[in-house]
């Protein structure tokens, strides 16, 4: 599952889960995402998730909406990805709700014995 961040000013300051559906974005007030910024349309954008797979449609934005410093009308959004908004950027991430078990999953394998199980 996906995540986009919220980046005010370098500094990630709110995090939304894409899950199946859309998620508006705009200064008015029915978005998901409210931005407060004349730079942003009342209906700026929308990011639409299915299965694992989302993607950014500008919705005739007057200033546009860019992934990765590139204007689009559409486009699918991976990881890493970031979108700019006026002066907002939303970065997509995965979100990792089994990290602490990976790590440790990890931690296990670097310290086991190579030779355990094997017979000569």
């Amino acid at each position: 599952m996906a995540k986009i961040s919220v980046i005010e000013n370098n500094v990630p300051v709110n995090s939304i889960s894409l899950t199946a559906g859309t998620v508006s974005i705009g200064r008015a007030n029915n978005n998901d995402v409210r931005i407060q910024d004349s730079t942003i349309s009342s209906h700026h954008a929308k990011i639409v998730t299915f299965y694992n797979a989302s993607y950014i449609e500008d919705l005739g934005s007057t200033n546009g909406t860019f992934v990765n410093g590139k204007k689009v009308k559409k486009q699918t959004l991976k990881p890493g990805d970031i979108i700019s908004l006026g002066v907002l950027s939303l970065k997509v991430e995965n979100e990792e709700a089994d990290e602490p078990k990976a790590a440790s999953l990890r931690a296990e394998a670097e310290t086991a014995n190579p030779q355990q199980g094997l017979t000569p």
